[in-house]
């Protein structure tokens, strides 16, 4: 398993909405580096240019020029 750390971003297979095909898509890493579960698994969120629902409750719009974008390694 690769070794990943809170704040980088990663390739991830992400399933298409007709869970029959998939394609890899960045995901951020946000699980805490010392969460210890025991689970080899971690938390991640989707990343995504499309800004159509960038309203939506469940949506955190990122301008690529604020300072949580530059904190986070985000490149362009």
């Amino acid at each position: 398993m690769m070794k990943t750390e809170h704040g980088d971003v990663v390739l991830v297979l992400f399933p298409n909405s007709d869970l029959r095909t998939a394609k890899r898509r960045p995901a951020l890493v946000i699980q805490r580096n010392n969460l210890n579960s025991g689970l080899a698994q971690k938390i991640i969120a989707m990343i995504s240019s499309n800004l159509a629902r960038q309203a939506h409750p469940s949506r955190v719009f990122v301008p690529i020029n604020s300072a949580e974008a530059n904190s986070r390694r985000v490149e362009t």
